[in-house]
């Protein structure tokens, strides 16, 4: 996979630095852009982390933890959890809300391997997402999601990434200021979607 070089992460800070502006936000100029060479973990990491966020998101909303379970073993995306998702599934350990909240970042690795249109920062992840997705009440395959799936170019990945970062940046520094987070951004939406594109 192409590396970015340093002068394409500055091209890709201002126009971070307009898209931010255009909202009204104000980056420090001193904020660090991303590590120039970049480059993208292979495509099959990010299905497998979407598929198995799938059978997770899908049990913290009441799905069945042994039908989940079964499906990722169908799936030979078992060993392919996080120790928290490995816990969350088969010891019930961890917050439901928190697995909830991965929806946005599950959007975000959809967007990334060009399974939807567009990642727009300011809006929930569309509600009818769940549909474009296997549906595991009839332990359907991840095989028609792995076959539309192409990872978008290196830069447009980065490009959403940095966007995220400077986000983050904003509702870090207004509550660390004890100011409120711009009312348009909603914190689990830039955090989720920020370590999906990391």
């Amino acid at each position: 996979m192409a590396l970015l070089t340093s002068m394409e992460t500055s091209q890709i800070r201002l126009k971070t630095l307009c898209i931010t502006a255009k909202a009204g936000l104000s980056i420090p100029t001193s904020l660090p852009a991303l590590d120039a060479g970049l480059q993208l973990r292979a495509q099959s990491d990010a299905l497998n982390r979407l598929l198995c966020l799938t059978a997770v998101a899908a049990n913290s909303y009441g799905f069945n933890r042994l039908k989940s379970l079964a499906w990722l073993r169908q799936e030979h995306l078992e060993t392919s959890l996080t120790e928290a998702e490995h816990r969350f599934l088969n010891d019930g350990e961890g917050q439901p809300q928190l697995f909830q909240r991965q929806v946005e970042g599950m959007w975000a690795l959809a967007w990334a391997l060009n399974l939807v249109p567009q990642l727009d920062f300011w809006k929930d992840c569309d509600s009818r997402f769940v549909a474009q997705l296997p549906n595991l009440k009839i332990s359907e395959s991840g095989d028609d999601l792995r076959r539309k799936a192409k990872l978008r170019p290196v830069d447009e990945v980065v490009a959403a990434c940095d966007l995220a970062y400077c986000l983050h940046w904003v509702i870090r520094e207004a509550e660390l200021g004890g100011k409120p987070v711009p009312r348009d951004l909603k914190s689990y939406i830039i955090v989720e979607r920020r370590r999906a594109l990391e």
